[in-house]
């Protein structure tokens, strides 16, 4: 795994093709020593990978390049995830982050939807499904002395806003895999107006679920007023918590503009640097040097980066079915026989959006469905819509498959750690939300395109 990253990055940096070479044999070597940790996912991603590679060499006989751009691709996901778990590592560590997530956790029922949604969708900057695993017990623990049914209500509108902010983090994060995998294959994509654009869908689709969410529990009783204990705000965690946020943005502008290279890379450089930054200054205290902080920074990798085997696997294999079967799509004949370039340009947003969530039920996995549009897209010689809207409404289409799809990652991961069924999760609790919130992207796309 640390081969992986090294040799990516060196890749990136020299475009010296030996380094290519070797993160390949590295990666290769990750997928073999992981066979154990292969469950019925993996199967399925892997057994596609080896029907469509089949189909395409034997079939299509698609040159060499092709087949080096989709596992360019898989491999370029799987450092992405290792360097971000690596931010991931030092954050559960961090008592600042425990702080600000109890300090969530326990706002008043007027705040509570605000508060879950914005820092859970915040925190996953440098969390990443970190911090559904940070909140869920908190969650839990928050609501364990309440009456039966309250607590069931509490832990349920908690735990709706908790992924919902995780989902949409996806619309305008630095660090969202979505946005990163699409930058890299749309050209003209501006990363600055994608977040602007990104934090207005995000702030609209926040307000309609604290609407849905005060709609639904209308004629829920409320408990018996308690006398409450005073929330201080834990101002040192904030200001800890987004000092290293700020650290993460300088670092990436710095090492974009003195390498010349894309904002993705900066990113995949800073991620190391603030993980040892940050690794230090937790244990400054108690030790001046960055020794400690190198010495966790080592156990970190040979010991924590392992546990992202399962995800691993996953996000690469759906790289490559992205990428190669993106390139078996003819897409010039595809664009014409659908009309997208005579399509009013907030129409091909929408479709665009609305088409990620029906792959996601098929088990479809949502970076392969952005790896996918991001590639056909890439590959017209003119775009039916601007780039930076249409790289939004892939990634708006991925936020809103993570609240539909009982397949998602995030919705698998929430039920695995309190026991709800991913169905309930999605289709049982966010159904009305999903639709308001798909029914608001149309006015948003309406309103960007100027009616166009």
């Amino acid at each position: 795994m640390v081969i992986v990253m090294v040799t990516m990055l060196c890749a990136r940096a020299t475009s010296m093709p030996v380094f290519n070479f070797i993160s390949y044999c590295a990666a290769a070597g990750v997928f073999f020593c992981s066979w154990r940790l292969i469950g019925l996912r993996e199967i399925y991603l892997l057994s596609v990978c080896g029907c469509l590679t089949a189909f395409a060499l034997l079939v299509l006989q698609m040159p060499w390049e092709i087949f080096q751009t989709a596992i360019n691709q898989a491999v370029f996901l799987m450092a992405f995830l290792l360097l971000l778990a690596l931010l991931h590592e030092a954050a559960v560590t961090s008592t600042a982050v425990a702080n600000c997530g109890q300090f969530l956790t326990r706002q008043p029922p007027a705040k509570r939807y605000f508060a879950v949604f914005g820092g859970s969708n915040i925190m996953s900057v440098l969390f990443n499904l970190g911090i559904i695993s940070l909140l869920t017990p908190l969650i839990q623990k928050g609501v364990e002395k309440e009456q039966t049914d309250v607590a069931d209500i509490r832990e349920r509108r908690q735990l709706t806003s908790m992924l919902r902010g995780f989902s949409w983090s996806v619309a305008w994060s630095p660090t969202a895999i979505a946005p990163l995998a699409v930058l890299e294959l749309i050209d003209g994509i501006s990363r600055e107006w994608w977040s602007i654009y990104g934090l207005m869908c995000t702030a609209a689709i926040c307000i309609i679920g604290w609407a849905e969410d005060r709609w639904r529990f209308r004629h829920v009783q409320r408990s018996p007023a308690r006398p409450r204990q005073q929330l201080k705000l834990p101002l040192l965690a904030l200001v800890s918590f987004f000092s290293v946020l700020l650290s993460l943005v300088c670092l990436t502008i710095l090492v974009s503009f003195f390498f010349g290279e894309s904002f993705v890379f900066g990113l995949l450089v800073s991620c190391p640097l603030v993980m040892i930054l940050w690794l230090w200054a937790q244990n400054h205290q108690r030790d001046k040097t960055p020794a400690t902080a190198l010495k966790c920074a080592a156990g970190i990798c040979l010991t924590r980066l392992p546990e992202n085997a399962k995800i691993m696997l996953a996000l690469a294999s759906s790289g490559y079915i992205g990428m190669l079967s993106a390139e078996m799509v003819p897409a010039e004949y595809l664009s014409d026989n659908l009309g997208l370039m005579s399509m009013p340009d907030y129409m091909v947003l929408i479709c665009l959006t609305v088409v990620m969530m029906p792959f996601s039920w098929l088990g479809v996995s949502p970076i392969m469905m952005a790896v996918f549009f991001g590639s056909l897209l890439g590959s017209l010689p003119v775009l039916p819509v601007d780039p930076t809207l249409a790289a939004l409404a892939i990634s708006c289409g991925w936020a809103l498959s993570m609240t539909t799809s009982p397949f998602a990652t995030v919705v698998l991961m929430v039920s695995s750690l309190n026991g709800k069924s991913p169905l309930q999760l999605t289709l049982g609790w966010n159904s009305v939300f999903s639709i308001m919130a798909t029914l608001c992207l149309c006015v948003i796309f309406f309103m960007l395109t100027g009616g166009r």
